[in-house]
């Protein structure tokens, strides 16, 4: 997982500095060179079928027959995954600060400018939240279906088209306001980070899209532990 990661990161940047003027280094840093798709990618395979594997193989009957809760059982599946994305997003950072410093560090600077982190890490951040919202809704779906394929296939496809169904969400969120708090549009968090004028589309805060994205979060999160907890053995 890693040296893809690395080995994209190492092309894109190599590319990025051979075409500046279409690709800047400094944008390409600033989205860790791309790995956010890898991340997103490992994360939602991993969500999905580390919930269904249990039932597919059995190995559930025998986790509960240990005195464990079920609750306990999926709280605890939350905390890998917790673990398993910080590591990830900890990773690619430092990994992209490696590869600014090696390949593009005539490009620009980052060291001295305290704006530029606090803009990288805050964008970091948003995506990490983001990623979340997307894997609490791959967790729901794992929790109601007996095949990860359904779940895998929410979230990847979910993913890409994201992108699409943004501009028929903005229109209607402008013809009913109240549309604004729908969870597609908290997807815009890490967006409108990066570019503050998106608050004027969304119609949201920075604030109120970090609660609201964290509201969604658990209320997914709680949904699918319902949905687990009646799930046939």
């Amino acid at each position: 997982m890693w040296t893809d990661i690395g080995y994209h990161s190492a092309d894109l940047c190599d590319f990025g500095a051979d075409q500046a003027d279409d690709f800047p280094a400094k944008t390409m840093f600033a989205a860790n060179f791309e790995a956010q798709q890898f991340i997103v990618f490992f994360m939602v395979a991993a969500a999905a079928t580390m919930i269904t594997m249990e039932f597919q193989f059995g190995t559930i009957k025998h986790v509960l027959t240990q005195r464990y809760s079920r609750p306990l059982v999926l709280v605890s599946k939350w905390l890998v995954l917790l673990t398993y994305s910080l590591l990830l997003y900890v990773g690619s950072s430092l990994f992209a600060i490696l590869l600014k410093v090696c390949l593009v560090n005539d490009k620009f600077a980052i060291f001295t400018r305290a704006k530029f982190w606090h803009d990288w890490l805050a964008g970091v951040g948003g995506e990490f939240l983001n990623t979340w919202l997307l894997l609490s809704l791959v967790l729901l779906i794992a929790a109601l279906f007996k095949s990860s394929g359904a779940a895998v296939a929410v979230g990847i496809i979910g993913y890409f088209v994201l992108g699409m169904v943004n501009v028929p969400m903005i229109a209607l969120i402008r013809k009913y306001t109240w549309l604004k708090w729908n969870p597609l549009n908290m997807f815009n968090f890490s967006a409108q980070l990066g570019l503050p004028t998106l608050s004027k589309i969304t119609n949201l805060t920075d604030v109120q899209l970090f609660w609201g994205n964290l509201a969604y979060i658990i209320l997914f999160l709680v949904l699918g532990l319902l949905f687990f907890r009646r799930r046939e053995v």
